[in-house]
């Protein structure tokens, strides 16, 4: 028998720190949603010739990269300034052409969709704004509550599944079956009206596919760059010129790395960059010198207070012209004001930009930090533990976040575990004789890769408790929602991208309840009365 648990709280309403919170401008205006709408109009069209194209046996590398890379710009975008919306129309409007007459010449037999008059042609951005305001209100019309929540959950995890997706092929890898996936689901929005038990599968559809590709893209990060592990990173800085690199895309890093190899720069990570310290293969650079600042939610400061370029690697791209100070580079194909496109691996701009920084006067002693697993160790131990005899139930705690709260309720939650339950825990805990704590940080793939393997292995009872919902964690709750005795609870904590709306249907569509207080909690899960 399974639990999953994502926690929330009713009695728990105080302040959620985020970049919403910090920042205040997460909420959506008018403009972004009528440029949202547009670039939704062309996701749909261009999806639907990608799907017939592939039935006539053509893969169109163009197309999927267009549609993959607009979704993950949209993924980290919390507005999407004029500047941006522009970028992506007009590559859009470059490339229906060819596409198109590919379409003609290869599906003779097939129909061409109508397409939005807008699309046809070179219009102002104020008519675009108003016909995707038009586009945006009529849909709403059409949708009920329940139908709109389950878009919303949909489009999360494409965009969950998009990213996976891009990340994997920077290895070289192929994700043909996850691309054509993509293109099902946006040609949806093709036809007049969808079911709403349609729309579930294509949830269900898409979260175990994300959560698939997850584990394979863990297991060719582990191949290329050696099995993870437990790694103390400093959070100390050195004398001299630098620069920070931002995200999570480890290939990315490595090109980096390679380029400024061998020059008088330093090399920092930022936001879940960390991660890399954990792979021995990044032992090797001998100018990678840890992690600076607390992260995302606190890149207001961090930004400003670096001394040096920063890089933000592809997919971590969000609204930096709020707290613009400094150089800022992207590799992405879509930016906003205030950042530089690197174009072709091109990084002699950042070099020149680097040498005229002042970079570090003098470096900084900080405390260091253990973060990271081996899933071998941690197997190796869950076995022994459980070979024991004494457990009779696991519970797996998943990644946390940054509110305070959450972890205050995570504490008390913890401290409420009987002596027969074993917890193994990536968020923050006391190691004790029956909890296991690992300090996983936000690797949703680590985390993904070891619930699986504990769920195949071991027979005793099993809660998964996920702390904190982000885009990716959402595939791992569906995902894992769906095998047999199964109760999912989820919560309040959760990043920005997660609306109130998901989260009332996941609790309405997908069997989820909600946590009350820690101790009431426990006793629910451990079937005490």
């Amino acid at each position: 028998m399974y639990h999953i648990i994502a926690m929330t709280n009713e009695k728990f309403e105080g302040y959620q720190y985020n970049r919403c919170s910090s920042r205040g401008i997460c909420s959506i205006n008018p403009a972004t949603a009528s440029f949202q709408e547009i670039i939704l109009l062309n996701l749909k069209y261009m999806a639907y010739y990608g799907l017939k194209l592939d039935e006539c046996g053509t893969k169109d590398k163009k197309i999927s990269n267009l549609i993959l890379n607009t979704l993950s710009v949209l993924s980290s975008n919390y507005e999407i300034s004029a500047m941006n919306f522009e970028l992506i129309n007009s590559a859009f409007r470059k490339e229906f052409p060819r596409v198109i007459k590919e379409f003609s010449d290869i599906c003779p037999g097939y129909e061409k969709p109508e397409t939005d008059s807008i699309l046809q042609k070179d219009a102002e951005l104020n008519d675009y704004i108003r016909y995707g305001e038009k586009e945006f209100n009529k849909r709403m019309q059409t949708l009920s509550d329940e139908e709109r929540n389950l878009y919303m959950i949909l489009f999360v995890l494409i965009k969950s599944l998009c990213i996976n997706i891009l990340t994997y092929e920077s290895f070289g890898a192929e994700a043909d079956d996850e691309i054509i996936l993509i293109y099902r689901v946006l040609n949806l929005l093709n036809t007049p009206s969808v079911q709403k038990g349609e729309l579930k599968k294509y949830v269900s559809e898409l979260a175990e596919s994300d959560c698939n590709l997850m584990k394979k893209l863990h297991a060719i990060q582990e191949e290329t760059y050696g099995e993870q592990e437990e790694k103390e990173v400093s959070f100390s800085t050195d004398k001299g010129k630098a620069i920070l690199v931002v995200g999570s895309n480890l290939k990315e890093l490595e090109m980096i790395l390679d380029v400024f190899e061998g020059k008088d720069i330093d090399i920092y990570t930022h936001d879940n960059m960390i991660l890399a310290h954990t792979f021995p293969a990044f032992n090797r650079y001998k100018n990678l010198k840890g992690q600076f600042g607390q992260g995302m939610e606190n890149c207001l400061l961090d930004f400003s207070t670096f001394p040096g370029p920063i890089i933000l690697t592809r997919y971590s791209l969000f609204n930096v012209e709020s707290l613009y100070r400094g150089i800022l580079y992207t590799t992405d194909f879509s930016y906003s004001k205030g950042v530089i496109q690197i174009k072709n691996n091109d990084f002699s701009d950042v070099i020149k930009s680097t040498e005229k920084s002042r970079g570090f006067k003098t470096g900084k002693v900080c405390e260091s930090d253990k973060i990271g697993f081996s899933q071998t160790k941690i197997m190796t131990t869950i076995k022994a533990k459980i070979a024991e005899g004494k457990y009779e139930h696991i519970i797996l705690a998943g990644t946390g976040g940054y509110s305070a709260e959450e972890k205050e309720y995570f504490k008390s939650f913890i401290e409420h575990v009987p002596s027969d339950v074993l917890v193994v825990s990536l968020f923050c805990c006391k190691q004790k004789e029956n909890v296991i704590c690992i300090n996983a940080l936000n690797d949703v793939l680590a985390m993904n890769t070891l619930f699986d393997k504990v769920l195949k292995t071991f027979s005793q009872k099993i809660t998964l408790i996920f702390p904190y919902t982000s885009r990716h964690v959402l595939s791992v709750i569906i995902n894992s929602a769906k095998r047999e005795n199964v109760n999912v609870y989820v919560g309040k904590w959760t990043s920005s991208v997660m609306k109130q709306g998901i989260i009332e249907s996941l609790k309405s569509e997908f069997g989820v309840n909600g946590v009350t207080v820690p101790k009431n909690d426990m006793n629910n899960i451990t079937d005490v009365k």
